[in-house]
């Protein structure tokens, strides 16, 4: 007996798209693809709610925000965390939203992560802002509560709103700021990637992850696919993606996928030295008391050998890049971090 599919048609999502492959299982047909459809639709119109929410100005939005270098950990791990407060009350976080803590515009700048969005259906339009800039939907701070996710200081510019935050999420050195209005909500423990704290608290809660291969991406990322040469990864990175992966339409390799999205991320030499110095890129102020001040520095990190970036934009292309780029930011020092192969073999370089 032949079971005809089911042919889905989502009205929300002006992406419809269907190339199944169908699997055969005794007397009927299913089809993994319109079960991942459905997934992307469910973060997609999550997405949309969210800006009708910020654009309406609703009240007691909670925003949860990424940290400003936007790597593929603090996009999507954001997502997903204001995704679980919005279909939880265990912290009883009011209108979650998430942010990107850097101009929408600069996202194609993320290869990997723009890459990736696309490729999953993910409408990247509908991500939510906290720079002004010409695309996607701002979202002022100094009016919202906070929820600092995959970092737990506020940079220099945000220090304003320092008591609206009311939690944290993260994975970096505990710079014990905000605690006592964050003893709520406060998870900040050393694992390979952010997003294995989102996904735990899923798992504790026994809640469906929609389009989980997008959530596994920046713990597979940030993991070097769980090389443990690499001293990134620990036994709860591990323990969540098998958690994860259960819930994949089809089997993924993990190997494959970290390959992919390196290829993405790692193609920086079509991108112009200033694109580079923003992709990302984290400021930082550090108190020198020799001279009684501030000492107001950019970090850059580039994913490829200092050498092959000279090849590419010569010394006197780069040089002129980076006297602009730290005078247009108001800098008084930049520092370029490289990280990439030379002759076959790892190195990092950095220059400053």
């Amino acid at each position: 007996m032949c079971i005809l599919s089911l042919i889905f048609f989502f009205a929300s999502s002006p992406h419809f798209f269907f190339s199944a492959r169908l699997i055969k299982n005794k007397s009927f047909y299913y089809t993994s693809t319109l079960l991942f459809l459905v997934m992307s639709a469910l973060i997609n119109e999550f997405l949309r709610k969210c800006v009708v929410k910020v654009q309406a100005k609703a009240e007691g939005i909670t925003v949860v925000m990424g940290n400003e270098g936007g790597d593929m950990d603090s996009i999507v791990g954001s997502i997903y965390l204001a995704y679980f407060f919005e279909h939880s009350r265990k912290y009883k976080i009011q209108n979650p939203v998430p942010a990107i803590n850097f101009p929408l515009e600069d996202l194609p700048l993320r290869n990997d992560v723009n890459n990736f969005l696309k490729e999953l259906g993910i409408e990247a339009s509908n991500l939510i802002t906290l720079v002004k800039s010409n695309e996607g939907c701002f979202c002022d701070i100094n009016t919202a509560k906070l929820v600092l996710y995959d970092h737990n200081k506020l940079i220099d510019a945000q220090q304003c709103s320092c008591n609206n935050v009311i939690g944290v999420v993260d994975h970096h050195f505990d710079e014990q700021l905000y605690v006592d209005q964050t003893k709520d909500l406060r998870i900040i423990r050393t694992v390979g990637s952010a997003s294995t704290l989102v996904a735990e608290l899923y798992r504790d809660e026994d809640m469906t992850v929609p389009c989980p291969i997008l959530l596994s991406a920046p713990i597979i990322q940030d993991t070097v696919n769980f090389e443990p040469a690499q001293k990134k990864v620990t036994p709860a990175d591990v323990s969540v993606y098998e958690w994860l992966e259960k819930g994949f339409t089809e089997k993924i390799d993990p190997k494959a996928l970290h390959k992919k999205l390196s290829k993405w991320k790692n193609d920086v030499l079509s991108l112009t030295v200033e694109q580079n110095l923003k992709r990302d890129y984290k400021n930082f102020n550090y108190d020198v008391h020799v001279l009684k001040k501030k000492l107001s520095t950019g970090i850059s990190s580039v994913p490829c050998s200092y050498f092959e970036f000279e090849e590419a934009y010569t010394l006197d292309g780069i040089f002129n890049s980076c006297q602009k780029y730290y005078k247009d930011k108001d800098l008084e020092s930049i520092i370029i971090a490289f990280a990439g192969k030379k002759n076959g073999v790892h190195s990092r370089q950095i220059v400053f």
